[in-house]
């Protein structure tokens, strides 16, 4: 009878761990799913913390330096780290922006702001950069211009080509001595006409040279490295609750000083962050789990939260470590800080989900060899 009993036990006992195994393994599937599907439903994160209109950190400063002749109540000012000019108009009069081809582009005044649709420069500017194809036929500087309403306050926001720094290939100064600062651009204008009178926006552009991204690098590697070692001691629940914590809180100031940097809508900048609010809530469950002794479900969530914070703060805002010119309203500190701490925590965090909690791997090796039969 004991012989059976014994054998009844290991059993059971391999049958146990089969069916752990194959939960573990049926959630590791799903974790990968869904880090591959989330970027297809909400694609526009692609552009990190770009919060779904393209904000990408540069080392070209763009600056408006002045409007000739000055207009009392008409403003300029760069956004967006330099890719896109505002111009506010107080003044009264409405004013219009002429396009690549001198053609009417935009209107701006008290009656809002309006846009020519058949202006090659309104079909050029759906991207930051040049496209290197030709506007289709519609869409001619000689044609009588068709206006669409798209603002209702007389303030305007374009990625104007003109100026910024819109190259893939860095200018031979800058490539000659990258460490040093150089004026790429002297002076860049945009046409403006008020009535009769012609009114210039001017500009520079000028190489900064950012940061070394060494010491970001090693914040990185000492906060991965800790949440490693704290794993490894008895308050390891504590040391991932806290870990997971602190990286949805840096991801979360970096979201914001996007968000606040961005002049996009309401409604896509929250489409833009999907998979940083995916990564928020999956990581408030991993701590929720972590209190309850859950531990199967909460490795689960760990890799699905960290896998989310990469994807979301972490690899793809890399630049921000080594550029100068960084599209955030907290200031580049708080920026560089919030992702050297995702990039860390989040990369230990995946770590220690696909090896195991601690709970797991001691169960394990406690657990009695089978027995050959």
């Amino acid at each position: 009878m004991g012989g059976g009993e014994e054998k009844a036990g290991d059993r059971r006992a391999r049958r146990g761990t089969a069916v752990n195994g194959a939960r573990i393994a049926a959630r590791m599937g799903l974790v990968l799913l869904a880090a591959a599907g989330l970027p297809l439903l909400a694609p526009a994160p692609a552009a990190a913390h770009g919060v779904g209109v393209g904000l990408r950190p540069t080392s070209y400063r763009s600056e408006v330096t002045g409007i000739s002749p000055p207009v009392q109540g008409l403003t300029a000012r760069m956004r967006e780290a330099g890719a896109k000019i505002e111009l506010e108009n107080d003044s009264g009069r409405e004013v219009l922006v002429l396009g690549y081809s001198q053609e009417p582009y935009l209107r701006v005044g008290p009656d809002g702001v309006f846009e020519n649709r058949r202006s090659p420069t309104s079909w050029a500017n759906r991207s930051l950069a040049p496209s290197g194809k030709a506007a289709p036929s519609e869409y001619d500087p000689n044609a009588p211009p068709l206006w669409r309403k798209i603002g209702s306050r007389p303030l305007a926001v374009w990625p104007d080509q003109r100026s910024h720094w819109t190259n893939p290939t860095d200018p031979p100064e800058v490539r000659r001595a990258r460490g040093e600062r150089h004026l790429v651009v002297p002076k860049w204008q945009i046409p403006l006409r008020q009535g009769d009178q012609t009114i210039l926006v001017s500009g520079t552009v000028t190489w900064v040279p950012g940061p070394s991204p060494l010491p970001w690098a090693v914040l990185a590697l000492a906060l991965g490295a800790a949440l490693l070692l704290a794993v490894r001691t008895p308050r390891w629940r504590l040391a991932l609750m806290v870990a997971t914590g602190l990286a949805v809180v840096a991801d979360v100031l970096h979201t914001v000083g996007s968000w606040l940097a961005s002049t996009a809508s309401a409604v896509t900048k929250t489409y833009g962050m999907s998979v940083s609010i995916a990564a928020w809530v999956v990581g408030g469950l991993a701590i929720a789990r972590l209190l309850a002794r859950k531990d199967l479900a909460a490795r689960t969530y760990l890799l699905l939260a960290s896998v989310f914070l990469l994807l979301a703060g972490g690899a793809l805002d890399l630049p921000v470590l080594a550029d100068s010119q960084l599209p955030s309203a907290l200031g580049p500190l708080v920026t560089r800080v919030s992702v050297a701490t995702v990039v860390g925590l989040g990369t230990a965090l995946v770590v220690v989900a696909l090896r195991g909690l601690p709970s797991e791997r001691r169960a394990a090796r406690r657990r009695p060899p089978a027995r050959p039969r």
